[in-house]
């Protein structure tokens, strides 16, 4: 089935945007599934890791310590659309303190996702921090 560039990127946004959210709440058990069962995040100063298992054990260390906030945009799919698509997008990450928020990094993630039924899923992020 033909899939549109406008629907690949909202599904794509779609994927991202449930990333953020449960990294954000604290539910890192929720991030394995996100990927697909050989996935792969790659994230800078903090490893590669590969498979369900290996990104739920990454990301239950990731858990936040404090009120935390991902905004993502100027997502662009890189690839054409398809079953398997490339994306690029932005990132700035916010942590709330005593003084109120405050941006902790900024960054890229550099994303392939493939569809599975009616969802994305990530076959490879690596998020890089500039």
């Amino acid at each position: 089935m033909t899939i549109s560039a406008e629907a690949a990127l909202a599904g794509v946004q779609t994927a991202i945007a449930a990333y953020a959210h449960a990294i954000d709440a604290g539910r890192t058990e929720a991030i394995p599934d996100l990927f697909t069962e050989d996935g792969v995040a790659e994230i800078t100063g903090q490893g590669t890791f590969e498979g369900r298992e290996a990104i739920g054990k990454a990301y239950a260390a990731f858990a936040p310590q404090a009120p935390q906030l991902h905004l993502v945009g100027n997502t662009l799919l890189t690839s054409p659309p398809g079953d398997e698509v490339t994306a690029s997008s932005n990132l700035v990450f916010f942590v709330r303190g005593e003084e109120g928020w405050a941006v902790q990094l900024v960054g890229t993630y550099e994303d392939t996702l493939v569809r599975v039924g009616d969802e994305w899923k990530f076959r490879r992020r690596v998020t890089t921090f500039k």
